[in-house]
C-alpha cells in the first residue's frame, strides 16, 4: 500500500505540466491576450488569437512515423507472425497514438497483457493515467502504476516483476478542477502472478537523456514563441477592428438627441447615427456653414504581420520544420530538389524518433511473443523495426531511384520496394503473388499457342 501511495504521489506531481501541453496542443492556450474591456466593447465577437502551430509541429513528425513491419537478423525479411501479432491488437492504427502523445507529453506507453482468452493483447497507455519506477542507474522497470476513475470510484493497477495488484478507493473520486483526487484511501481488491516476470509497460520515450528517463516534450523549447506569435495575432485583429479602418472626424456641428419613442421629447442622448453613420457607403451631411469633417488615416497592420513571420520563422529553426511547412515560401514554389533538402533536418530528427522508439516497440513485440507461445522466444533479441521512409519522395523519382538500385546490383527487388517505394511486407508479398500469377498465365498462353 506505501508503494501505491508513494507512486501515485509521484504521477500527481507531473500532472500540471501534461494539463499545460494537453491545452496548448488542443488549442486552449493558457494565456489570454485580450483585454476584458476589448471583449466586452465588441460583445464577445472579438477572441484572443490562437494559432494552431503546436499540433502542426507535432503532426509534421509523427507523420513520419508509420510501423510496417518486424524482422529477425536470422530471416532477413519481415515476419509475418510478428506482423500478425500487431495487427491483431488493431496496432497499425494506435501505434500512432503512443507516437502522438510522446511527441506531445514526452512519453507513453504500450501495455502486454494476456485476454481472456489467453491471447496477447497489446494496448496503449496515456502517461495522464499511467506511471513507470526504474531500478536506479538503470533501465529496467520496477513498477508501474495504471489509475483510472470508473464508477466514480479511482482504480488502479500495480504491476511488479512478480506480482500484480489492484486497488479501488474506499469512496468516491472527489474531481477538483478536472482532475481525479485519489487521497490514501485505497484498499487492494485483489492479486495474482505476474507470468513474465518483468513488468509489462513499456515507456516510449521522447528525447530521452541519461538523468531524465522520463523524456521531454517536443513542444518544451517552443512555447514561449507560441505565445509570442498569438500575443501578436490578438494584436494585430485587435488592431484590424479598432484602428484598421479610417476614423472621421467633424467640428461646428449640433449633433441631435435622440427622442423618447412615447413622449417624443429628447432622451439626452446623442443620435450619432443620424449624423455619422459607421457604415460602409453612408454620406455623412452637416447643414451648419462652419461644419469641418475630416478622418484619420487607418493603422498600418503590416508590423504585425512582420513580427509574427520573424517569430514564425524562429520556430521553424527550433523545430526543424522547412520554410513551406510554415507557408514562409517565396513567391516561386520551390523545386522537388529543394524541398527536399529544406526537409533534411525534419527528416533526420524522424529517423532518430524511429531508432528510439523502435526498440520499445521491438520489447513490445517480445513480450506479445513469449504470451503467445508460452516462453520467451530468443530469436527476437535481434529483432528491428521496419519503418517506412520518412523522405519526401515524387513517384519518379522513387521509382528511378528504385530501378537503378536494383539494376545495379546493390539492393533486392524486395528491398528496393520497401526502401524507396514504402511498400509494406503485406504489399510486397501480394505484389510478388501477382507477378508470379501473371508469369504462370503467361507461360501457360505460350504453351497452348500453336
Amino acid at each position: 500500500m506505501e508503494t501505491l501511495r508513494k507512486l501515485s504521489t509521484k504521477a500527481d506531481e507531473g500532472s500540471l505540466e501534461l494539463d499545460t501541453l494537453d491545452a496548448y496542443i488542443s488549442g486552449k492556450q493558457p494565456l489570454s491576450w485580450l483585454a476584458p474591456e476589448v471583449a466586452a466593447s465588441t460583445a464577445g465577437r472579438l477572441r484572443s488569437m490562437t494559432v494552431a502551430w503546436p499540433r502542426h509541429c507535432v503532426s509534421a513528425v509523427e507523420e513520419r512515423l508509420d510501423i510496417q513491419g518486424f524482422r529477425t537478423e536470422s530471416e532477413g525479411k519481415p515476419d509475418a507472425g510478428l506482423w500478425s501479432l500487431w495487427q491483431s491488437s488493431n496496432m497499425d492504427e494506435y501505434s500512432q497514438q503512443a507516437h502522438l502523445d510522446a511527441l506531445i507529453y514526452g512519453r507513453s506507453f504500450a501495455m502486454v497483457w494476456a485476454d481472456q482468452f489467453g491471447k496477447p493483447r497489446i494496448t496503449v497507455e496515456s502517461p495522464r493515467q499511467v506511471y513507470v519506477e526504474r531500478y536506479p542507474g538503470s533501465n529496467v522497470r520496477k513498477f508501474d502504476l495504471k489509475r483510472w476513475v470508473e464508477d466514480e470510484k479511482g482504480q488502479a493497477v500495480l504491476f511488479t516483476p512478480n506480482r500484480v495488484y489492484r486497488f479501488q478507493t474506499i469512496g468516491n473520486v472527489v474531481p477538483d478542477a478536472g482532475i481525479a483526487v485519489y487521497g490514501s484511501g485505497w484498499r487492494q481488491v485483489n492479486s495474482y502472478p505476474n507470468p513474465l516476470g518483468v513488468v509489462p509497460v513499456v515507456p516510449l520515450v521522447n528525447r530521452p537523456r541519461t538523468l531524465a528517463p522520463n523524456g521531454e516534450s517536443e513542444l518544451a523549447d517552443l512555447l514561449p514563441l507560441f505565445d509570442g506569435i498569438n500575443k501578436l495575432g490578438t494584436d494585430l485583429m485587435v488592431g484590424a477592428e479598432f484602428h484598421a479602418l479610417p476614423r472621421r472626424w467633424a467640428t461646428g456641428i449640433d449633433i441631435p438627441e435622440v427622442k423618447d419613442p412615447i413622449s417624443g421629447m429628447p432622451t439626452g442622448e446623442v443620435d450619432t447615427e443620424r449624423v455619422f453613420s459607421s457604415l460602409p457607403g453612408r454620406v455623412w451631411l452637416a447643414e451648419s456653414p462652419e461644419a469641418k469633417l475630416g478622418e484619420f488615416s487607418g493603422a498600418e497592420l503590416s508590423g504585425f504581420g512582420n513580427a509574427m513571420a520573424s517569430l514564425t520563422q524562429s520556430l521553424g529553426a527550433l523545430s526543424g520544420l522547412p520554410p513551406h511547412y510554415l507557408g514562409l515560401h517565396g513567391d516561386q514554389p520551390a523545386s522537388a530538389d529543394a524541398i527536399r533538402s529544406a526537409e533534411a533536418s525534419l527528416v533526420s530528427k524522424a529517423r532518430r524518433k524511429q531508432r528510439v522508439f523502435g526498440g520499445a516497440w521491438e520489447e513490445v513485440i517480445r513480450l506479445a511473443s513469449a504470451i503467445e507461445h508460452g516462453s520467451y522466444n530468443p530469436g527476437l533479441s535481434s529483432l528491428e523495426t521496419v519503418w517506412a521512409d520518412p523522405e519526401t519522395r515524387t513517384v519518379a523519382q522513387a521509382m528511378d531511384a528504385a530501378a537503378k538500385a536494383v539494376a545495379s546490383g546493390i539492393l533486392h527487388p524486395d528491398f528496393a520496394a520497401e526502401y524507396y517505394l514504402g511498400l509494406s511486407p503485406t504489399q510486397i508479398d501480394r505484389n510478388r503473388a501477382l507477378r508470379r500469377r501473371a508469369a504462370i498465365d503467361g507461360a501457360a498462353i505460350e504453351t497452348l499457342r500453336p
